[in-house]
């Protein structure tokens, strides 16, 4: 069994890093499925074009996915309606079902090979849900054609559900390199393993920083899962991160198709030509730390119903909105010309598609339908504020939790110390080879949580991970942990 997501392609081919300084009139930053297709929308228009990643391209969130590209999504039609209104969840249904459309007419265009497979998604419910009464009438308002069922195409506890049938599945990696490939054909540049530091503003523009040089830019855009500054917006108390925890196995003789519950703990199946994939257990990342103690409760319910060998496992961290509409856009009045896209829910592959074509239009001043939909600009909701204070308390204890001498501590090899002053995390490996690492998350300093089974360290308020050596693998935060006396 393998502890990292199944789309991770390990021959994947790194582009150049960037070796100079640089004036441009874009900046990308960020190569997950949201920024390449800004690159792909921007590749042909007359702006001097670049885009950032620090790893390689689709490296990030994006290959942690279940690559879903479905409009039938939880239950995020009855929220959005209760947090902004019905004409908002209404035109949020028409961007998903527009979404799809770019998506395939992309891979149909371009003859990618990705995998795009046409299948049935179902939301189901294994107890009397209100949840699922609630999506069946948007769904009826909206007259989009579903089918009740009471049972899924395999065996799992269902009482009742709903189908459609015009969704489709697809390799999310297999699509952003086929995507960089038309991209480097265009004047736009892609400089992987280079990792932006710093952001600044002056009359001039925007300043990116790397470890070793600067890029002076016009307009920017942010599209790394969760952005790491932190003004404008002060974007930590407008957004809150969910886990969630994947494993895949062979398929063998099962029907394909999509489903998620409505009800806690929310499972998600994605059945395609070659995979079985199973997870769900999503919880708010500050609100459970022993993050070992979750993946085997999903492996666990996964081996009760299903005797299949499991051959990935991995997990995933999702960012959420207060009132469950994604940010996409201009950041704010006073930034006109810094642009973000973020907090995707679970539907990061829907809304990728969309962010690329919004924010596309919206650097060459195109009209697009959904820019006040998800202007990072619009008014809060009620729901959204009692939702911000609540979760920013929960960060708030956990935060004082993991001060070093109370927190908790779930396995034996992890001790801690102070040397120099400085709050020392130490993990002991199988060999017995010690790895130190500072135990402050450089974002906002909130202490770390070691996760077992993926032998790294995770920031529990805005979800930075690192590597048992303190190497940073995904942010908000935008340095290493690394020690060295």
């Amino acid at each position: 069994m393998k502890n990292r997501s199944v789309w991770k392609l390990e021959d994947s081919m790194m582009e150049e890093s960037l070796k100079q300084d640089m004036n441009v009139d874009v900046a990308i930053v960020g190569g997950g499925l949201a920024g390449m297709m800004t690159a792909y929308y921007l590749r042909n228009c007359s702006k001097n074009v670049i885009l950032l990643e620090k790893d390689t391209v689709g490296s990030g969130l994006s290959s942690s996915t279940t690559g879903k590209l479905t409009y039938l999504q939880d239950q995020m039609y009855p929220k959005i309606e209760k947090s902004r209104s019905k004409e908002d969840a209404k035109a949020y249904f028409e961007s998903q079902k527009e979404a799809m459309k770019l998506a395939k007419s992309i891979i149909l265009k371009h003859n990618i090979d990705c995998n795009l497979t046409p299948v049935a998604s179902y939301l189901f419910a294994s107890v009397d849900d209100k949840e699922l009464k609630e999506e069946k009438a948007f769904l009826k308002e909206v007259q989009c054609p579903f089918e009740e069922c009471n049972e899924l195409p395999i065996s799992f506890p269902c009482k009742e559900a709903i189908f459609v049938h015009d969704t489709y599945c697809f390799h999310p990696v297999k699509f952003i390199q086929e995507i960089k490939k038309l991209i480097l054909h265009s004047s736009v540049r892609i400089y992987e393993n280079t990792r932006v530091t710093a952001l600044d503003h002056d009359e001039d523009g925007y300043t990116l920083y790397t470890k070793d040089h600067k890029i002076k830019a016009q307009q920017v855009i942010i599209t790394t899962h969760y952005p790491f500054f932190v003004i404008p917006k002060l974007l930590p108390l407008q957004l809150k991160l969910e886990k969630s925890y994947l494993l895949e196995s062979e398929r063998k003789e099962e029907p394909l198709f999509l489903a998620i519950s409505t009800d806690a703990p929310h499972y998600t199946f994605r059945i395609d030509k070659e995979h079985f994939i199973f997870g769900g257990y999503s919880h708010n990342l500050a609100s459970k730390l022993d993050y070992q103690k979750e993946k085997e409760e999903m492996m666990n319910t996964f081996k009760n119903h299903f005797d299949k060998e499991i051959r990935y496992v991995w997990s995933a961290h999702d960012v959420l909105s207060k009132d469950h509409l994604p940010f996409i856009g201009s950041i704010s009045e006073n930034h006109p010309n810094l642009f973000i896209a973020t907090a995707f829910h679970k539907w990061g592959m829907t809304n990728s598609f969309l962010a690329g074509k919004l924010l596309s239009d919206l650097i060459l001043e195109k009209e697009n339908p959904y820019q006040e939909l998800f202007s990072p600009t619009r008014n809060p909701s009620l729901k959204g504020i009692v939702d911000a204070t609540m979760n920013d308390a929960v960060i708030g204890g956990r935060y004082l939790q993991t001060k070093m001498q109370e927190q908790q501590v779930f396995y034996k090899n992890i001790h801690f110390e102070k040397e120099d002053d400085e709050e020392i995390a130490v993990y002991t490996d199988e060999d017995g080879m010690e790895h130190k690492i500072k135990y402050r998350c450089p974002h906002l300093k909130s202490g770390l949580i070691f996760d077992e089974s993926e032998k790294i360290w995770i920031c529990p308020a805005h979800g930075s991970r690192f590597d048992v050596d303190g190497h940073l693998l995904e942010g908000p935060s935008t340095c290493d942990i690394t020690y060295e006396k």
